[in-house]
């Protein structure tokens, strides 16, 4: 005799075991660099408290299969207790990158310590940013839902990782003025791969509309950029939005 399988509970517990493991993929970084932005690695304090001079500090980049990959980068220390700082950053690819490290003792020689834990970082790749035409290049003051949509996307040779996204900021120019925030004349949204300014001012004049975007990484991860500012792309190009007046109330004349 069959048995249909019923229980609520059970059934939603089976549920999130079996998804849980396919959330659990989404790797997040410590740290993050972009834009030629560099970091200085080292090892932690206990270790580096311990050091002495002559004892070397050796580094080693290794594949996702744990295999080392490239030539091993080995640091002699100068200054008791002062590890020196093994600089990545320069010159390094785009994509994940996995460092270990251990060190060497001067006294006894050849003495060698443990190979730490793998520490894993990501190079964000350059980013362009296109502007799509406004929905409505232009409308009248007077409309009676003023909207004229505006798209901000990104463009990026490699895919980012699941947890970093993108901040938008805009900016509105009337009629050759001062650049001004550009949510002062509508509402900025965005979504994972986009973001969208929505002019819905009634204010009569001619919008100069600009856009850049940076990233966002997780929090409690670091972001380290060339720029100092999480690598701020700006839009290729600028777009405009004219709020019409509208006729003026006339006057009945007659000849």
């Amino acid at each position: 005799m069959k048995t249909n399988f019923t229980n609520p509970k059970l059934i939603a517990l089976m549920l999130f075991l079996f998804v849980s493991p396919i959330c659990a993929m989404a790797e997040v970084y410590p740290l993050y660099l972009c834009g030629g932005g560099t970091a200085n690695l080292k090892p932690n304090t206990a270790v580096e408290t311990a050091l002495a001079v002559g004892d070397k500090v050796v580094w080693q980049e290794f594949t996702a299969a744990d295999a080392p990959t490239g030539t091993a980068t080995t640091l002699t220390v100068a200054t008791v207790g002062t590890a020196p700082a093994f600089s990545v950053g320069t010159g390094t690819s785009v994509g994940e990158h996995i460092w270990k490290v251990f060190v060497v003792a001067v006294n006894p020689n050849n003495c060698s310590g443990d190979l730490s834990d793998a520490f894993k970082m990501f190079v964000l790749p350059d980013k362009t940013l296109a502007l799509s035409n406004p929905s409505a290049a232009t409308y009248c003051e007077n409309v009676a839902t003023p909207a004229s949509a505006i798209v901000a996307t990104p463009t990026v040779a490699t895919a980012l990782p699941q947890d970093v996204t993108y901040l938008y900021a805009w900016t509105a120019t009337k009629d050759g003025g001062t650049a001004a925030d550009g949510t002062t004349i509508g509402t900025a949204t965005s979504d994972a791969t986009t973001g969208t300014l929505t002019v819905n001012t009634t204010t009569v004049g001619s919008y100069v509309i600009a856009a850049s975007v940076k990233y966002k990484v997780p929090t409690g991860s670091t972001l380290k950029s060339g720029d100092g500012a999480d690598c701020v792309q700006a839009g290729s190009s600028t777009k405009t939005i004219v709020v019409a007046p509208k006729p003026g109330k006339p006057s009945v004349t007659f000849s």
